[in-house]
């Protein structure tokens, strides 16, 4: 099978500065079966030649200019190099165009969250007639999927809920690096400071928020306790916006217990969890997956988290971690807290139950998750008739 991937176009693929969409194209096309031939359409940068071929991916990058110049451009190239089915990343207007010029070609729209889907990306009538054009939709998980059959009105049959997954070999093998220490020391912690650790983007969202006001009742009761946050505004950027601003105002307070770590490339992180003995991810809006939670998981620690969105079917609560309502963080964390440094092999056995759950999420499943929402679709084309061949 010949399969057209098309990224969204604002970042690059593999990623440069970070961005979670092409990290997850970037990943399970790696373990798509060698059989299949797959073309990846992509942003162009300094980073990467214009085309390159590795193994069985092909990789096509195109100025970004916009959406719509991008967009001709691969319709150009889709148009002389014809493939069995196009899969469209995270931009559901974009099935609008290519069903115009490539009518007969199955096309697929893998939604990463709920926001290119909502009325403040694509109008319901665009959306109606996406769903009414598409061969099909995968989601990233079961909770993002049953969104869109409620919100978009998409048939059940026709949309697919694979998980993502995660290579734990970096994480694991970064456990032995020899500057982790270095690294804490930089940072600025002494070692035997309990670490608290946040990955992601600073945005009201992801309940950064909340996180800092929990801390406030933990470093009462343990003086020890250090929170460790990772990130900036967005992909690369270390922007200091008005919800940065509020963050350290909430934790001057804390003084040096509170540490800020501007943006790190996803290539450095399996170190940078290492800093951490427990990881949090408070979000408050309604994650569909949250990709920080299985790579914690992957370096072995426990994950304090919430009931948001899709994280319980990644993170199992009391077994790889907690789960806590976003409005209970200030109550709860502490006692968490206390539980996982007082009983240490508490700690220990959920890095364990963490680890054994992480890799249940492979990207070798997640590339076959896809093929086969592809060949379900692909298998039942009507093939072109050939020739009779005279004989005699």
């Amino acid at each position: 099978m010949n399969i057209a991937i098309i990224s969204p176009g604002p970042f690059s693929v593999p990623p440069v500065k970070g961005s979670s969409v092409e990290h997850d194209i970037d990943e399970v096309t790696k373990m798509i079966d060698p059989e299949h031939k797959v073309t990846i359409y992509t942003r162009r940068c300094t980073t990467y030649p214009t085309s390159s071929v590795e193994d069985n991916r092909e990789f096509i990058r195109f100025p970004y200019d916009g959406p719509t110049p991008y967009l001709r451009k691969i319709i150009k190239h889709i148009r002389k190099h014809k493939p069995d089915v196009i899969l469209v990343e995270n931009r559901p207007i974009y099935v609008l165009q290519l069903k115009k010029h490539f009518p007969k070609i199955p096309v697929f729209v893998n939604m990463h969250s709920h926001v290119y889907g909502s009325p403040a990306m694509i109008s319901k009538e665009k959306m109606k007639r996406v769903v009414r054009l598409s061969s099909g939709f995968i989601t990233n998980s079961e909770f993002l999927r049953q969104h869109f059959i409620k919100a978009c009105k998409i048939p059940p049959h026709k949309i697919h809920a694979v998980h993502l997954g995660v290579d734990v070999s970096p994480y694991q093998v970064a456990k032995l690096h020899y500057t982790i220490k270095k690294l804490r020391k930089q940072i600025g912690l002494a070692a035997d400071d309990c670490v608290l650790f946040y990955a992601g983007r600073l945005m009201r969202g992801k309940g950064v928020h909340i996180l800092i006001k929990a801390f406030h009742q933990v470093s009462k009761q343990d003086p020890r306790a250090r929170l460790v946050i990772v990130g900036g505004t967005g992909y690369g950027s270390n922007r200091l916006n008005p919800y940065v601003r509020e963050l350290k105002r909430l934790a001057k307070p804390l003084g040096d217990k509170v540490r800020f770590v501007n943006f790190v490339p996803s290539a450095q992180m399996p170190l940078y969890y290492q800093i951490g003995d427990v990881v949090a991810t408070p979000s408050i809006w309604k994650e569909a997956f949250c990709r920080v939670n299985l790579e914690a998981m992957a370096s072995s620690k426990p994950v304090i988290s919430t009931t948001r969105g899709g994280i319980k079917e990644v993170v199992t609560h009391q077994g790889s971690g907690f789960l806590i309502p976003p409005k209970e963080w200030e109550k709860e964390l502490p006692a968490i807290w206390e539980l996982l440094w007082s009983t240490p092999h508490v700690r220990t056995e959920m890095g364990k139950q963490a680890l054994l759950r992480a890799k249940q999420f492979s990207w070798y499943a997640t590339a076959q998750g896809y093929l086969n929402v592809f060949e379900s679709v692909v298998g039942k084309q009507p093939k072109e008739k050939q020739p009779l061949l005279k004989t005699g």
